[in-house]
């Protein structure tokens, strides 16, 4: 009897070790990966707008693969994907507008065209930056990622001007901006 009660309690104490070493080691490495995003994020941001750190903190967090990160070149590909996936979501707001005529005049909807041409030209770069993150080709996957950047600020340019129309997608373009400029400076930090 005595033998039993000994062996129950020993097992009891093996599982709740068990329990508690998955425990910690799921917190350490969701500090260590935690520590990486807060680590790039912050260099990333000493050259931008306050407000940039939180922002690529949040960006990265929100993709669940950025638990998985174990470097600053794992990083830029997660940062590169959200990019590509923000844009896309961009460029169908764009085309639901177009297709449902909801443009104030025909101007608005010339430059939404136009629009629509750089998110193209912007997702063939993003495309393209994605190939260069795999072969390390830091200074093709820079030059990339700055054209990508062009699509959105090119978008607003063309409202913001002279002829006074207003962006229907101005809070998009400037999101999409931040959200391709986080790989863009975690590249950038990298050739300093």
């Amino acid at each position: 009897m005595f033998c039993y009660q000994r062996r129950k309690k020993t097992m009891k104490f093996l599982i709740y070790l068990v329990v508690f070493v998955l425990l910690f080691n799921g917190l350490t490495a969701n500090r260590v990966e935690n520590s990486l995003v807060q680590k790039y994020c912050n260099q990333s941001s000493q050259y931008g707008e306050r407000y940039f750190y939180k922002f690529c903190i949040a960006s990265l967090e929100e993709n669940v693969e950025s638990r998985k990160a174990r470097n600053v070149d794992d990083l830029t590909l997660i940062g590169t994907n959200n990019a590509l996936s923000n844009l896309t979501n961009v460029k169908r707001i764009v085309e639901k507008i177009l297709n449902e005529r909801k443009y104030k005049t025909r101007l608005s909807k010339k430059l939404l065209q136009n629009c629509l041409k750089l998110y193209s030209e912007g997702y063939d770069a993003l495309t393209s930056a994605l190939k260069y993150i795999k072969v390390h080709d830091l200074l093709k996957l820079s030059f990339r990622l700055k054209k990508a950047k062009e699509a959105p600020s090119i978008c607003e340019m063309g409202f913001n001007g002279d002829n006074q129309q207003i962006s229907p997608v101005m809070k998009e373009n400037k999101v999409l901006f931040d959200v391709i400029n986080i790989p863009y400076m975690f590249n950038f930090n990298r050739h300093r």
